[in-house]
């Protein structure tokens, strides 16, 4: 059950404070938005080299550049041949020779033309098959096409699922850095190579490049299908583990806040989806989650500690 809680004690007692105590506690909270859930898989998202893309863009510049300078060079060669031709034939003001070297050089253009379609057909091809459709028509369009990758403006991942997800991916997903920190990279197209370590599907997706490194790989959290459930994300920052047990605190009045059991059945990048439980625009503590059960943990004042009753 998706963000079914785990136990049926999912409510404790309250802690109330008062508004100087709170400030003073440093305490702080955020509203719950809605948001709709989607099945997520942990995929390995590795930074792509943009050099060999700048490279393939310059390729398939010169190719197409050979192709236009081949067809140049059937016009006026033909041209050249079929002048010639004429005036051989109408007052053989020209040798037979010329004639011949002009029709001759009109073949050759025409062969070139041929190769050089060839070859423009076959880089196109491979850059297909090397890189996806989606890049390949990218590199099409120059190099310039991959400038703000080449520049560090943006960071081109291409992302591993696990072996088995069929479904297609989110156009955004979250790359999680060694701190905790996200990057929503956005989908480009599939890619047609594999990871070698992560053998499932691979997909391009660009990113924010923020000092990031060709080579880098890092966790990626990917939604895939469709939504299937609707509730509210509380953040990790909100999350106590108290008795092996995940807890928040809510803020059910100004200054009564109440420890609540969340599930950890379901999460995002963000934190733990709950479809129950909690309620958009209630407010968690994110900040001073420790100090609220320490108080709340606290023995009552008129509490006597054990042993101190008289034998008598």
């Amino acid at each position: 059950m998706i963000g079914g809680l785990a136990t049926q004690q999912a409510f404790a007692a309250s802690v109330i404070l008062s508004s100087q105590q709170v400030k003073s506690s440093g305490i702080a909270t955020v509203p719950l938005r809605a948001t709709t859930y989607r099945a997520q898989v942990e995929g390995i998202a590795t930074v792509v080299d943009p050099q060999a893309l700048t490279a393939l863009a310059a390729q398939l510049a010169t190719a197409r550049a050979a192709v236009e300078a081949a067809k140049e060079a059937v016009m006026s060669t033909a041209a050249q041949a079929k002048r010639l031709q004429t005036l051989y034939h109408n007052g053989k003001l020209i040798s037979e020779s010329d004639e011949q070297v002009a029709i001759a050089a009109a073949a050759a253009a025409k062969a070139q033309d041929v190769s050089a379609i060839a070859t423009n057909a076959s880089a196109r091809a491979n850059a297909v098959a090397v890189w996806g459709p989606a890049l390949a028509r990218s590199a099409e369009q120059g190099p310039d096409a991959f400038v703000k990758y080449a520049d560090g403006q943006r960071a081109l991942f291409v992302i591993a699922l696990p072996i088995g997800t069929s479904d297609t991916p989110a156009k955004d997903v979250e790359v999680i850095l060694p701190d905790g920190q996200t990057h929503t990279a956005s989908l480009i197209g599939p890619s047609p190579r594999a990871d070698t370590v992560v053998q499932g599907p691979t997909y391009y997706y660009s990113a924010a490049g923020d000092g990031l490194r060709s080579g880098q790989r890092f966790a990626a959290a990917v939604a895939v299908g469709t939504a299937n459930a609707t509730g509210v994300v509380i953040p990790d920052a909100a999350v106590l583990w108290y008795a092996g047990e995940p807890w928040v605190y809510v803020e059910t009045a100004p200054g009564q806040f109440t420890r609540r059991l969340i599930s950890t059945d379901a999460r995002d990048a963000k934190g733990w989806f709950q479809a129950r439980g909690f309620k958009a625009g209630e407010r968690i503590v994110v900040h001073g989650g420790e100090l609220l059960l320490s108080q709340e943990l606290k023995p009552p004042p008129s509490a006597a500690p054990a042993g101190d009753e008289d034998d008598d």
